[in-house]
């Protein structure tokens, strides 16, 4: 075995302790780091790859390094690519370190733990989530340690665990902990890795429930967790302090600025699993990485991180209290109305940073002095805030932002200490002065004058000696190593007199000192020291007086993203013409020429919009034909986004609208295969199909597109009836749903089942060519246009020509009616059957009474006025043309 140098044996001891980080070892000016953390770090970052030395086994060490410096550079691609690293720093000045230096980690940076702005978004949240439970009971706990927040739930699951996988998809974490007992858990492990979420297996000490409460309580500095909400919730208090512990751990110190836990539940809210929250793209697009496509997108045009923070938490979380609801629209309303207000308002929060971590760093212990000049200035913003508030500050949400903002009575003791004890642009080294103004200490300002003075003195010195020696192209320099020194040409050496002692030989130069130099070198370098670490000192000292009000500040940051929320969206719905709607707690939906808001946007020519008319007597179950690629999805869509947006406290693009309160919206819509865990399209839909239908209650809004269509037609067509029936029948008082199918002869059930109504998309034919109107009207239709779509996405002619040829053929054999009005199935040829369900453009006669034929059957003629009927008469005349047209 090779002996081992001193460094090397601290870095064993590093590597020994945290075997899954990497370690950034301090040497010098540089990281480096050893053996296969080398290998990793190299590859990784894209660096060179070097030898050193030898290991413990005498083979030659693998050597990869950074500068110092420049680990805010690198260190975040580590971490974005899921790596721990553990920083190992030189515990003491190597200048008065007896053998060699003292080193040891001082923290270790994970995804989920990331403290620096430069690893994460600063419009996102960067949690660390914790999840713990036994049996089907589960606690999961989320924590930002960058911001303070701190979140727990408890909840009942199980297999294929949906409700843990819409939190991760709700809450995006960038690292997950679990115990062992989960993590062999094989199902609950596979699916957190579909999410990509990165898992780290943490010590199941940690989420024993007494661990947890005594670490949770001696932390917050109270003697029961009641007060959180929590204290009855076993599994999310495991969470929860697991989560903490895991902080503290990577972190190595007091995480001061985590002071509140709290308990959120799903009855809160409306919920919006994962699957729902991919098909409408409510904060993602629904491929790719980007937002671009999202509803987020379109409505956060607001000013702060903290602010668009809370939007994308509003619209992940909608509310189902009708009051709460109202709350945050009459806040909206006022800002919408009050238009010089809504301007000065946003006009002085585009000034304020982000407060939330910028009081988190100073709490942290990792600020530097531009992070107060930023806290200064957001502070600054505020009494102007307030100014402004007052006009509108009647109601209830924005009269209590104003009396929360009021009460920070110490607001301009702490900007006015900021503005005197630090430069207004101060380097973003804390380690090498120049933060401190003059005039704030005076033992400082002596210290700056010695060392003032000291560079007057060497800048007449070199003048001086220049003219001593006739040398014109002499300079006195400086460096960390040597020293100052007087360097000469080589040109100019002959000229060099006796008194001048060689200190370095360069290329091209010689380098020298005199005696009266060193001297006043080590008077200036001493100044320069003292004051570099008084400053330091200084800075700690006003860290420590801004941390003292970190409640009050966390309290105001949290005021002022709640404010730029609401006059964001009063700014989006004045700028997108959108309206208040009417929150209801019944289950009505009345949408008078509602939109899709992103579509909207971007939509060449201007957007139809279309009514929709929904309760749970009459119109609970709207059933959709049409073409494809006339908007049926879009305006399936455009209904549950403007329920969510209506539910979050936002106007939402219509000219009216009054919402009935939805506690959950279930999508059943697009295909996607996943191969990687042996499920084909068909058998995803089926599993989304089974919860919906599971879960859903009669308060949800359900969104279901082509139910069947992955399989036989026989089948396909099977399912669909039964789920129609289903959804119309469940718990007696059904389901509010919008249905989109190609099996037109589903339209029959509005014959037997009171609540369902028949819409489909006007569609306009000219020659061989369609004209999707985009209007969603009364009525059934009986053709998909198949071919047609086909013939525009740019089919080879040849094929939709023969298609057209096969079709027709199909349309010249027997008919078939799938259904009559009892219900009973007559086949006459399965090639009919297939063309009775994809396209009913045929002479055939349904079998079913003529829905018009049997209402003028009922009508009481002895009874109407001849004007009576002869409004009836010109009623059924406007439907059958209208028939005829469509």
């Amino acid at each position: 075995m090779s002996k081992v140098t001193p460094a090397m044996q601290q870095f064993y001891a590093a590597k020994e302790e945290h075997k899954d980080a990497l370690i950034f070892f301090r040497m010098g000016d540089f990281y480096e780091s050893f053996g296969e953390d080398a290998k990793t770090i190299a590859k990784e970052l894209e660096i060179t790859l070097t030898t050193r030395g030898k290991s413990k086994d005498g083979e030659k060490m693998p050597l990869a390094g950074i500068p110092y410096h420049a680990i805010d550079t690198y260190l975040p691609r580590l971490i974005k690519k899921g790596y721990k690293v553990a920083i190992c720093e030189q515990l003491e000045d190597p200048k008065k370190a007896k053998g060699v230096v003292k080193r040891g980690v001082v923290r270790v940076v994970t995804p989920g733990t990331a403290m620096d702005s430069s690893m994460f978004s600063d419009a996102a949240n960067n949690y660390l989530m914790s999840i713990y439970g036994e049996g089907n009971i589960f606690g999961v706990s989320f924590l930002d340690i960058s911001t303070g927040e701190f979140l727990t739930t408890q909840f009942a699951d199980t297999a294929p665990y949906n409700k843990i996988v819409s939190e991760i998809v709700r809450m995006a974490p960038s690292e997950c902990i679990i115990p062992s007992s989960l993590l062999a858990n094989d199902v609950l492990a596979g699916r957190i890795g579909e999410m990509r979420t990165i898992v780290h297996e943490y010590d199941s000490y940690a989420f024993e429930t007494d661990t947890a409460n005594k670490l949770l309580t001696g932390h917050m500095g109270v003697s029961t967790l009641e007060g959180m909400g929590c204290m009855e919730l076993p599994f999310a208090v495991s969470a929860a302090g697991a989560a903490l512990q895991y902080a503290m751990d990577t972190q190595m110190r007091e995480l001061s600025h985590i002071q509140h836990l709290k308990t959120y539940f799903d009855s809160d809210f409306m919920i919006l699993d994962a699957i729902t929250l991919r098909n409408l793209e409510i904060v993602k697009n629904v491929r790719g990485e980007g937002n671009d496509s999202s509803l987020l997108k379109i409505l956060d045009d607001t000013k702060t991180p903290m602010g668009s923070r809370l939007l994308q938490k509003w619209l992940l979380k909608p509310l189902i209290s009708v009051e709460d609801i109202n709350a945050r629209l009459d806040a909206v309303a006022e800002l919408e109305k009050s238009t010089l207000v809504r301007f000065e308002l946003r006009s002085q929060l585009s000034y304020v940073r982000d407060m939330e971590r910028l009081v988190a760093r100073i709490m942290y212990g990792n600020s530097n002095a531009r992070d107060l000049v930023s806290l200064k200035r957001s502070l600054e913003s505020v009494p102007q805030v307030m100014s402004s508030l007052q006009g509108c500050a009647s109601l209830e949400l924005l009269s209590h932002i104003l009396s929360e903002l009021s009460s920070f009575r110490e607001l301009g003791e702490l900007v006015s200490l900021i503005d005197n004890a630090i430069e207004d642009e101060p380097p973003v080294s804390v380690r090498d002065g120049g933060m401190i103004k003059h005039g704030y200490n005076p033992a400082l300002d002596e210290l700056k004058d010695l060392s003032k003075n000291g560079k007057q003195w060497i800048a007449k010195f070199q003048q001086q000696e220049r003219e001593r020696t006739g040398i014109k192209s002499m300079k006195v320099g400086y460096n960390r190593v040597f020293g100052y020194y007087l360097e000469v040409t080589k040109a100019n050496i002959s000229q060099v007199p006796d008194d001048y002692i060689r200190k370095q030989t360069m290329t091209n130069a010689e380098r020298f000192y005199t005696p009266q130099l060193k001297e006043r070198e080590s008077a200036i370098l001493s100044a320069d020291e003292k004051m570099t670490a008084l400053e330091y000192e200084l800075l700690c000292e006003i860290n420590s007086t801004i941390a003292s009000y970190s409640k009050q500040l966390q309290n105001t940051a949290s005021m002022i993203g709640m404010l730029d929320v609401l006059a964001n969206l009063a700014e989006v719905a004045a700028n997108n013409n959108y309206v208040r709607p009417a929150i209801t707690p019944d289950c009505r939906l009345l949408i008078r020429d509602g939109r899709h808001p992103v579509v909207e946007s971007t939509v060449a020519g201007g957007f139809v919009p279309n009514d929709t008319e929904m309760d749970c007597s009459d119109n609970q179950f709207l059933l959709m034909t049409g073409p494809n690629m006339a908007g049926k999805s879009t305006y399936m869509r455009q209904i549950a986004m403007i329920v969510i947006m209506a539910q979050a406290g936002s106007f939402v693009p219509a000219t009216h609208a009054s919402i009935g309160i939805v506690d959950r919206v279930f999508t059943r819509v697009g295909a996607f295969d996943d191969l990687a865990s042996g499920q084909s399209t068909f058998m995803v839909e089926m599993v989304e199909l089974a919860n919906i239908l599971n879960n859903s209650t009669p308060k949800s809004l359900l969104l279901l597109d082509e139910i069947g269509r992955g399989t036989s037609t026989y089948d396909g067509y099977s399912i669909a009836k039964a789920v129609v029936e289903y959804i119309h029948n469940k718990g007696r008082v059904g389901v509010r749903s919008l249905f989109a199918t190609h099996y037109h002869q589903l339209t029959n059930v509005a014959n037997s089942l009171n609540r369902v109504k028949n819409f489909h998309i006007a569609v306009k034919e000219e020659g061989d060519d369609l004209v999707f109107l985009r209007k969603i009207v009364p009525g059934a239709t009986d053709k998909s246009y198949g071919i047609h779509v086909a013939r525009i996405a740019g089919v080879p002619h040849d094929v939709t020509s023969r298609a057209r040829e096969i079709l027709d053929d199909i349309e010249s054999e027997s008919s078939i009616s799938m259904d009559d009005s009892q219900g009973s199935k007559k086949r006459r040829s399965n090639a009919r059957y297939t063309q009775l369900i994809f396209d009913q453009n045929t002479s055939y006669q349904s079998q079913e009474p003529d829905p018009m034929l049997e209402e003028l059957k009922v009508l009481d003629l002895n009874s109407m006025t001849p004007l009576d009927a002869l409004n009836k008469l010109n009623e059924i005349k406007k439907r059958l043309t209208n028939d005829e047209v469509m």
